[in-house]
């Protein structure tokens, strides 16, 4: 107990190794994915970012499913194990996949590393801050930046090294080092399985029955099978997603009209900042969608005019930017809690999208500074990448903390996953809108297609990121009251509890 009330008690510190491998582990083979559906296996421009978009999308779109199961039938604690298990496998079988540049093999690995995501996803949140105890919630929204920022570093790292050493490993060299990542995570969760238990839920502290496991073991099946046709049928996939999406909202809807009054005025609050999270996750998905084709198009090849890097390593700007900021973003808010000012999550929402219009505002910018070799310099996709990332450490981590404090215990690991939900949605919906800036294999980049194409498109963006600035400071008037109502009713809950009491 005492443990629970440290600053980063020991289970979180374990959590937070397992993060950093994590990162190093899926980034380092996401940043690869692009170039491997481009060359490898020879997918247009408008079938990879479909493909990358669902990659994004599929993992944390089911990841609510995945915390519906944790909830109800095998404890957070087992759906991490579990799922870490599948991407250990799953990148394994991907490194295979690419040494035989077998298409079928890698989708179906791919699908495996979905299922993995999806199933696993929201219960590191859920152990992570059930090892924080209830009086020490502040540590613990600074944990979860501290976190936040440790994947970060993890999947810079890889996102800068892995590119380059593909003409050494190829590309099955960097798959097998991911896989070999997640096994280690493995170790971790076997050495300290009794901390990550007492840490986990009800459920991870009793057995499973057999036919629970039976069920299990089935569903999962049928969610990889499931997960394999919307990689292996991307037109028809999409929809479902869409549609998979709104049952998880709807379903959310209904467990508000079974929460406590002072809940479904909390649980309230948690739907509009849903609305907000899918708008402000499409950008995010432009950083791996539209923004990493452009980069890889136009991108010069030196970094301030002296360090080297791969087109495709652009991705890596965005963890750069977020490990370095972490400790800054830590400073000013606790300098603005000493002047008494403690913006909620939503303003720090409206300061995201601000920072967002700036970023793909330079980004449209950048395009009028084509050089003679037919490039932009890669500092310009750095910079964009620092108000983004910015903007993304603004938010990131403290959205999740919101969720997890505005709703019942009993849909902690559900509601992470509806958090998961809006970015999956809105990383679908950025593939899908970003394949209107796909050009034909062999395409000749003329400023009159980098202008009419490129610019615009990005300058669109940044005023649509003004205008949600703009509505979600309204919105944030509305959730500050639909907090301040729960609260009340709360208070009244509890005084009325005492009085029976007595």
């Amino acid at each position: 107990m005492q443990d629970a009330n440290a600053r980063f008690p020991f289970t979180a510190r374990i959590l937070i190794l397992r993060q950093f491998l994590w990162g190093a582990a899926f980034y380092g083979t996401y940043v690869l994915l692009t170039k491997f559906f481009l060359v490898e296996l020879n997918y247009s421009e408008a079938d990879t970012i479909m493909m990358l978009g669902a990659f994004g999308a599929v993992g944390p779109v089911f990841s609510a499913v995945g915390g519906f199961v944790a909830d109800r039938y095998i404890g957070s604690f087992r759906a991490v194990y579990i799922g870490y298990s599948a991407y250990t496998i799953g990148f394994f079988m991907l490194g295979l996949g690419a040494a035989q540049v077998n298409i079928p093999l890698s989708i179906f690995s791919i699908a495996l590393i979905g299922y993995a995501r999806g199933l696993s996803a929201t219960c590191p949140t859920v152990l992570f801050g059930n090892s924080y105890s209830a009086t020490n919630r502040e540590a613990f929204q600074q944990g979860l930046t501290i976190n936040y920022s440790i994947n970060n570093l993890g999947s810079f790292l890889s996102q800068y090294l892995f590119p380059f050493m593909v003409a050494y490993l190829a590309y099955q060299g960097n798959f097998f080092i991911s896989s070999f990542l997640m096994m280690l995570t493995l170790v971790l969760f076997f050495t300290y399985r009794k901390k990550f238990v007492a840490a986990g839920n009800d459920l991870d502290k009793r057995p499973v029955s057999m036919k629970v496991w039976a069920g299990f073991i089935i569903g999962s099946a049928v969610m990889l099978r499931l997960v394999y046709w919307i990689f292996d049928n991307l037109e028809v996939g999409k929809y479902f997603l869409y549609a998979l999406g709104v049952f998880v909202i709807l379903y959310f809807i209904f467990e508000i009209t079974r929460a406590t009054i002072a809940y479904r005025y909390k649980m309230c609050c948690v739907l509009i900042m849903i609305f907000i999270f899918m708008v402000f996750y499409f950008y995010y998905g432009q950083m791996l969608t539209s923004m990493n084709i452009y980069a890889i198009n136009l991108m010069g090849s030196e970094l301030m005019g002296f360090i080297p890097i791969r087109p495709e390593s652009n991705v890596a700007f965005n963890p750069l930017w977020c490990f370095v900021l972490g400790g800054p973003v830590i400073y000013i808010y606790g300098w603005l809690e000493k002047k008494g000012y403690s913006p909620t999550i939503p303003t720090k929402f409206v300061a995201a999208f601000g920072l967002t219009a700036i970023s793909f505002a330079l980004l449209g910018l950048s395009t009028s500074f084509v050089g003679e070799d037919g490039k932009i310099s890669a500092d310009w996709i750095l910079w964009v990448n620092f108000f983004q990332s910015f903007a993304e450490l603004i938010v990131g981590a403290l959205g999740a903390g919101f969720i997890f404090e505005m709703v019942p215990r009993y849909l902690s690991a559900f509601s992470m996953g509806l958090r998961a939900v809006a970015l999956s949605l809105s990383g679908i919906l950025a593939a899908v809108i970003s394949t209107k800036i796909a050009l034909p294999k062999d395409q000749v980049l003329t400023p009159e297609i980098i202008e009419g194409v490129y610019a615009s498109y990005f300058y669109n963006l940044a005023i649509l990121a003004v205008v949600m600035a703009v509505v979600t400071l309204v919105l944030s008037k509305v959730i500050a009251k639909l907090i301040r109502k729960g609260e009340e009713l709360e208070q009244l809950e509890a005084g009325q509890d005492v009085a029976t009491d007595h």
